[in-house]
């Protein structure tokens, strides 16, 4: 997945105010979701279940690009289960934000990322540190100090 804060609105439901064809990447549903997805930045997405309640249609897409009901770029077929063909879904099919999958992976890959910075800082912390101490220890060698850092 990706290392991305994506947005969650809580018991978010509404449905489609159009055909959203097989091919199509765009569409207008009834309610906005009270949030606003932005290309160029990952954080602003926000996933969605396309026809929830049916497991022979259900399709789960991220929001790339909206504005309040017009939902602009939609990155289908998350989950693969169509093979990139998804379904075409009707007007009036329900579109549900649900906590799926990918937000636990997209958080678990930021919780990565962050730790692997951590590491770094702190390593480069400990170098400049022990350099810091072993040249005011060579400037100063009548104090007989030894400091061991592990």
């Amino acid at each position: 997945m990706a290392d991305r804060a994506t947005q969650v609105v809580n018991f978010y439901e509404t449905t489609l105010s159009g055909l959203l064809a097989s091919a199509g990447t765009s569409a207008t549903v009834a309610t906005s979701p009270g949030v606003n997805a932005s290309l160029g930045d990952e954080d602003t997405w926000f996933y969605l279940v396309i026809d929830p309640d049916n497991s022979g249609n259900r399709e789960v897409v991220v929001v790339k690009t909206s504005s309040g009901t017009s939902f602009s770029l939609i990155e289908r077929d998350l989950e693969n289960d169509y093979a990139g063909s998804p379904p075409d879904h009707q007007s009036g099919t329900t579109v549900r934000m649900a906590v799926l999958a990918q937000h636990i992976d997209d958080q678990n890959d930021r919780i990565t990322a962050k730790e692997s910075s951590l590491t770094t800082d702190f390593n480069n912390l400990e170098t400049t540190l022990t350099n810091t101490i072993d040249t005011a220890l060579a400037s100063k060698p009548s104090l007989g100090l030894v400091i061991a850092l592990s």
